[in-house]
This record gives C-alpha cells, sequence and structure tokens, in this order.
C-alpha cells in the first residue's frame, strides 16, 4: 500500500471515531416527561435554569425535531433559559442547536438570541405563517472557553405575546486539537500498515516479489 492509500484510509478511519458525548445535560428536553399533546412550564429542567422560567411542549402546536418533546420561548412573557458545563480555558466548544418558528406566527414573536457566556452570539427570527408544522433548521456555531466552567443561554426577543420560537437537540461538544487529530491519524496508518508487514514476513515469495 503506498502512502496515499494509507493516508486516505487513515482519515477514513478517523471520521468513523464516536462522537463525542454531549457536555449539556438534557439537551433535548425530554425530561420531566408530558403526555402527548400537553404542555407544562418550569422554573428548572435537568440542568437548566428559566428565566423566569421554561415552556416545554409536546406536539401541541407542532413537532419535535427529535424525541418528543422541545422548548418554545416566551411563556406568558419573553423568557429565557441558561446551562453551564465545565471547561477548559481556551479551549474551543461545538454549540449546535435547531430552532423553528412556531406554525402560524410571525417572525416578530419568533425572536430567539443565543447566548455564549452572557455574549450575544446571533439573533433567530424565523416566519411560521403559512406553516402548519414545525420548520426546524440546525444552527451550528463554534465558542472558546474563558474560564473552568462556560454557559450556553437562549432568550426569547421581540413580541412578548405567549408565542414564540422552539429550540430543541441543543448539543455541546469540545473540538479536538489538530495535533490530537494528527496523532489519531498516525495511529490508524500504524494500525492499516502492522498486518502488512507480519504478511510479508511470513510469505518469502512475497519478500522475494517486492525486492
Amino acid at each position: 500500500m503506498n502512502v496515499l492509500h494509507a493516508a486516505a484510509a487513515a482519515l477514513a478511519l478517523v471520521a468513523t471515531l464516536p462522537v463525542r458525548a454531549n457536555l449539556l445535560v438534557d439537551g433535548g428536553f425530554e425530561s420531566p416527561a408530558i403526555a402527548y399533546g400537553s404542555y407544562a412550564t418550569y422554573a428548572s429542567l435537568p440542568g437548566w435554569t428559566g428565566a423566569p422560567n421554561i415552556e416545554v411542549q409536546n406536539h401541541v402546536a407542532g413537532s419535535p425535531y427529535e424525541g418528543a418533546q422541545f422548548v418554545e420561548l416566551d411563556t406568558s412573557a419573553n423568557s429565557a433559559m441558561a446551562q453551564s458545563f465545565a471547561s477548559v480555558a481556551g479551549a474551543t466548544y461545538r454549540i449546535a442547536f435547531r430552532y423553528s418558528p412556531r406554525p402560524g406566527v410571525a417572525a416578530a414573536s419568533n425572536g430567539v438570541e443565543f447566548l455564549w457566556n452572557g455574549v450575544v452570539l446571533a439573533t433567530l427570527a424565523s416566519n411560521g405563517v403559512g406553516l402548519s408544522d414545525t420548520l426546524w433548521t440546525g444552527y451550528d456555531f463554534s465558542a472558546v472557553a474563558s474560564g473552568a466552567r462556560s454557559r450556553v443561554g437562549f432568550a426569547a426577543v421581540g413580541t412578548s405575546d405567549s408565542l414564540g420560537g422552539y429550540l430543541d437537540d441543543v448539543v455541546v461538544t469540545a473540538v479536538p486539537e489538530p495535533g490530537v487529530i494528527g496523532l489519531l491519524a498516525l495511529g490508524a496508518v500504524l494500525a492499516w500498515a502492522r498486518p502488512r508487514r507480519r504478511h510479508d514476513e511470513r510469505c518469502p515469495a512475497a519478500r522475494s516479489r517486492s525486492r
């Protein structure tokens, strides 16, 4: 096997490495479980703190992106929520989540801010007028931690009328350093090459043909 083939094999093996675990608790808002066709408001959820509270829906006015439940921001009025997690200062983290406007509601009521350590990184406001069900869009951000704990937050903005944007499937993962990726690739190359060397050592004919 030549070097190019070995490198390609290494990259393929690295790509199949297990996905890193979500650093957040209850990123899909499945706990506590509520009945199908219902909603409930909580001051907090596992891992999440409301400001002042958090509304969880189960197929009330739209379908979740995954699981059975999702969050609507703007309970009886504009609301917010946040969760902190253990981080390493200077390390980079990937924050991914799904957002949908509430079906039948204009963009002015569907605004949601995404915050990292209290700083707004993005404001989302899609139009739900004309939708009969949710329309989920994925968002993906990278941010650098400044200390031993970092905080992910979301806040409703716009018209405060108890009708707001939806969130689901919030995931935070650590981004591997380039050096780590290189080491993984090197390990994959060595693991690929080792069986070939053992085969050559067992087969004199193979050795003679390679000379």
